[in-house]
């Protein structure tokens, strides 16, 4: 009797190895569900790569002039169980995005067989020539065309006025120090001022070969071919005039 029993078990498993199977198998039939499930929700890289897709198609439709416009779509929280959507996504409604604005939240949708709708974080990218430091400048520097250069830049990153023409900024002075290939912005350009207020000028009224002339006293401080206005000193008439060097103005409009 008590070798059959030992021979039975030398052949079999032991008990302890017996229930950790039993666990084991357990354990797998109670994680299937949710194991299939998963699978059939989709994986989160393939709803990315279809809401990037919807992204720049709805950015392809909005246009954007001549402007360089690329949108990319924030990573998707690896915790959300999305199915592939069955139909075309649905991007904020059909309401057009901010273009001057790098970072907004966009509402994605889908009205397929199994509906969901998330929100999006996005960065918008729009690339432009903008005027840019040729050489390092330092605060005081007269700029020149030679001073100026123009480079693509990411405009939705520009937190102040930056400028599209070099020719608009000749004859302004740097500020602040700008190194090569910095952005040149309002925040680091100043009027190079021959005209102060309360300067006495001479008025020009005329052109050719006869010319009027009168004196005034600046209402304001101005570069050369800057508009400035001028109270003119025998009738008291404040006019609108544009210097034509630290001593002289001319009327505008007469």
């Amino acid at each position: 009797m008590s070798n059959s029993r030992t021979t039975a078990r030398s052949k079999g498993m032991p008990a302890s190895n017996a229930m950790l199977c039993s666990m084991l198998l357990l354990a797998g039939w109670l994680l299937t569900p949710t194991l299939a499930q998963g699978e059939s929700s989709g994986a989160p890289e393939t709803v990315q790569m279809q809401v990037s897709q919807a992204m720049k198609s709805f950015l392809d439709t909005q246009g954007g002039g001549n402007d360089q416009l690329t949108l990319r779509a924030g990573r998707l929280d690896p915790r959300l169980r999305l199915g592939v959507c069955d139909q075309a996504l649905e991007i904020n409604e059909g309401r057009p995005l901010n273009l001057n604005r790098g970072r907004q939240t966009v509402k994605v949708s889908c009205h397929g067989n199994s509906p969901w709708r998330i929100y999006v974080p996005v960065e918008l990218t729009r690339r432009q020539q903008a005027v840019v430091a040729a050489r390092p400048l330092a605060p005081g520097d007269v700029l020149s065309l030679e001073d100026l250069d123009l480079a693509t830049v990411d405009a939705n990153r520009a937190r102040r006025q930056y400028y599209t023409d070099p020719k608009e900024l000749v004859g302004m002075q740097a500020t602040q120090p700008l190194q090569s290939g910095q952005l040149v912005t309002a925040h680091n350009l100043g009027i190079n001022a021959v005209v102060e207020r309360g300067d006495i000028v001479s008025i020009q009224v005329g052109h050719g070969g006869f010319v009027v002339g009168s004196t005034g006293e600046a209402q304001g401080r101005a570069g050369v071919g800057q508009r400035v206005k001028v109270k003119n000193t025998g009738s008291g008439n404040v006019i609108e005039t544009v210097v034509v060097d630290s001593r002289t103005v001319e009327a505008v409009g007469r």
